[in-house]
């Protein structure tokens, strides 16, 4: 590790002052490895692994800390005290993991990787306890399982959740109807636009076929041209440009890519009355960039709050009684109870819904330090 690396890891530490770090290079089997355990306040730090070809181990290192701070955030929300959860006494901090290199489609390869990455999880006995994320899959999950129980998101035949994804875009649609109802008065989707960034990939795709049945009129882009195409055949969106879909007029604009989307560049050009998705890490620049949102009327969805269904969904494998989707769903709903109590709050004390969230979630932490 150089010095500017060095140095980047004492600025993480300082500036994210996170529980634990742990980092860990395999150059034999291709492996670079960053653990960030952010806080475990409320339980174990639970969050995905994200597998990326990140250019940088900078890159990698930053995106990882800012992702294990959201969780800690969007678990303090996501297993509020009044969830089937937490009733149970079950709660979890906040975690992440991140592989930085690309993954190989060699079946035996990939399989060896998996293991030696499930060891350093059971390493770490049950402080971290990780799932799917990008680049990682529900048949990862089951290799995982081999060599550690600290891995959520196995198949539902297996006693798993399953892939969360599916269960993540439900929360945004209840995290959305939650909006729609404060800006438009009306939960109801008909005939509302909604431009869907990243209509490809696996929660937006989801997100676009949900919307479609409640009649909403879309707009989509992705990356994944092919992806796309068969997207709007199946939900019949007009298709736009990566680089032209933040742009579009609308009522919703929906980040189901990655982070960072909403910026000083982009947020002037938005011509919508909702921003909501379930991309993490959505605005660059948290605070100020909440602030200019708010500034331009435009109700601001945080993501901790709104795509928290998934780690609801993979969370509840830990309840006593097992998993159970009707549980999971009950407090998947919950979502849009949390969304109407912090737009309550942000309209009473005339802040933005990101301050709101925080300020909810800070509190539940606050509180459980003191207990």
């Amino acid at each position: 590790m150089n010095k500017v690396e060095t140095k980047l890891i004492e600025y993480l530490e300082a500036e994210h002052k996170f529980r634990q770090m742990v980092l860990w290079n395999d150059e034999k089997l291709g492996l670079e490895i960053s653990i960030i355990i952010d806080d475990n306040t409320l339980g174990p730090g639970l969050g995905g692994t994200r597998w990326r070809p990140y250019p940088t181990r900078t890159e990698a290192l930053v995106d990882n800390s800012r992702l294990a701070r959201d969780m800690t955030f969007k678990l303090a929300l996501a297993v509020g005290e009044d969830t089937e959860l937490a009733k149970a006494g079950v709660s979890f901090g906040g975690g992440k993991a991140g592989i930085r290199g690309e993954s190989t489609q060699d079946k035996s390869r990939r399989k060896e990787q998996l293991l030696a990455y499930a060891e350093l999880v059971e390493s770490l006995g049950g402080r971290f306890i990780t799932s799917v994320d990008v680049g990682t899959s529900v048949p990862d999950v089951v290799t995982m399982k081999e060599v550690t129980r600290w891995v959520v998101g196995g198949p539902q035949e297996m006693g798993g959740s399953g892939d969360p994804s599916p269960v993540t875009a439900m929360g945004v649609v209840w995290g959305l109807r939650a909006c729609l109802e404060a800006v438009f008065e009306t939960q109801s989707f008909k005939g509302r636009t909604i431009a869907i960034q990243g209509i490809a990939g696996k929660v937006g795709g989801t997100l676009a076929r949900l919307l479609a049945a409640e009649e909403a009129v879309l707009i989509g882009s992705d990356v994944n041209e092919a992806g796309a195409q068969e997207a709007a055949r199946e939900t019949g969106a007009k298709l736009v440009s990566p680089d032209e879909i933040h742009r579009q007029e609308c009522d919703v604009f929906s980040a189901n890519a990655f982070g960072g989307v909403l910026n000083d560049d982009t947020i002037p050009q938005l011509r919508c009355r909702i921003v909501g998705g379930a991309a993490n890490n959505q605005l660059w620049e948290p605070d100020r960039h909440a602030a200019m949102l708010q500034e331009r009327g435009i109700l601001h969805a945080p993501e901790f709050w709104i795509n928290g269904a998934g780690v609801i969904n993979v969370a509840h494998e830990f309840h006593p009684a097992g998993y159970s989707h009707d549980r999971a769903s009950a407090d998947v709903k919950r979502i849009y109870d949390r969304g109407k109590e912090m737009i309550a709050i942000s309209r009473k004390e005339k802040i933005d819904l990101f301050t709101a969230a925080m300020r909810l979630a800070e509190e539940r932490i606050r509180r459980a330090k003191k207990g």
